[in-house]
């Protein structure tokens, strides 16, 4: 009698890569806790990427609408949100993923700070509101 066994991904087919890919699948998983850890012990994952598709912790949690995460890695000072997947999307652009203002708000400010800060500055000397939104689903 021959045994199935479930394949596992490139990431959790032994401990070395599973490891190296920690951070990627505790934001796949919404493992909001275990990635708190991870970006602390080891920080040299907020940047790495998936090898097949580019994505990083950021850009899943950022299409999973894990406020907390997007978060926590938008504020994080080794954080480059200028990485691309192999589609040419940087973190802003899986913006088009949510409709969530909150998210949407913490990922403009975060690529876009001197643009925010100028139009806050513009919005008090002109007693104007401006709002940015994400798309209308």
């Amino acid at each position: 009698k021959e045994k199935m066994t479930r394949k596992l991904g490139y990431f959790e087919d032994s401990g070395t890569d599973k490891k190296k890919y920690a951070l990627i699948l505790a934001a796949y998983y919404d493992r909001t806790e275990t990635a708190k850890k991870l970006i602390q012990s080891d920080p040299d994952q907020i940047n790495r990427q998936d090898p097949h598709s580019g994505l990083t912790a950021l850009h899943i949690a950022v299409f999973r609408q894990n406020i907390e995460l997007v978060e926590i890695l938008t504020k994080h000072p080794r954080t480059d949100l200028s990485l691309k997947d192999v589609f040419g999307r940087r973190i802003v652009d899986m913006l088009e993923y949510t409709t969530n203002q909150e998210l949407f708000t913490l990922v403009i400010d975060a690529t876009y700070p001197d643009l925010m800060r100028d139009l806050e500055s513009d919005d008090a000397d002109e007693n104007n509101v401006v709002t940015l939104r994400p798309p209308e689903p």
